[in-house]
């Protein structure tokens, strides 16, 4: 009898050290834009994780990324237009406030013949946002912009004669990053919160 409250206890002490030990991560500060500036995270997640997305603000090239990463990336407040390319092109219209903190997710999806990309803006009262952003950033790689060398010209031609021809049509597959969709933190979100 003994034995058994000496292991039954044994067992309750194992479990509250790993209880107690095993906390997971609920708080995520994220990085602020300079004074003035505004920030905005472009999250790599879904399908084709080694098939390289590129990523471009208007007809400057951003950088490429691959499997479950992100970048993040400082710029000027105002009117944007963020763009991804892979075998399809993407594109979100943005008008960013200053000092504010945005996030774009690039999400794989199963194409003809690599992985198509869908970019879309992410909302900071949107639970399942949240929970996107807050499990990137606990658990993928961070990238900080820094201006590219890569000749990547031809490649912004076609993007943006791409987004002229759906402008034109007036597509509705050209998405809107609402100045107000500012996020504050990468906190493990809670239902009904």
């Amino acid at each position: 009898m003994k034995i058994l409250n000496k292991i039954t206890l044994l067992i309750i002490l194992i479990c509250g050290l790993n209880t107690a030990y095993s906390q997971k991560i609920t708080t995520q500060e994220i990085d602020k834009p300079q004074e003035g500036k505004s920030l905005v995270y472009i999250l790599r997640t879904g399908a084709g994780p080694l098939v390289n997305f590129r990523f471009y603000d208007k007809d400057l090239f951003l950088g490429a990324m691959s499997g479950f990463k992100y970048l993040v990336y400082e710029c000027e407040p105002g009117e944007h237009l963020f763009w991804a390319a892979s075998e399809n092109r993407d594109f979100v219209e943005a008008n960013l406030e200053p000092n504010a903190v945005y996030v774009l997710n690039a999400e794989g999806q199963m194409g003809a013949f690599v992985a198509q990309v869908s970019l879309s803006p992410l909302n900071p009262t949107e639970f399942r946002d949240k929970k996107t952003f807050y499990q990137v950033v606990k658990g993928a790689n961070k990238l900080v912009y820094t201006p590219q060398t890569d000749d990547k010209s031809e490649n912004i031609k076609k993007g943006l004669e791409k987004y002229d021809a759906l402008k034109a049509s007036n597509s509705k597959k050209i998405k809107v990053l609402a100045s107000d969709m500012k996020f504050e933190n990468a906190d493990k979100p809670e239902k009904n919160k």
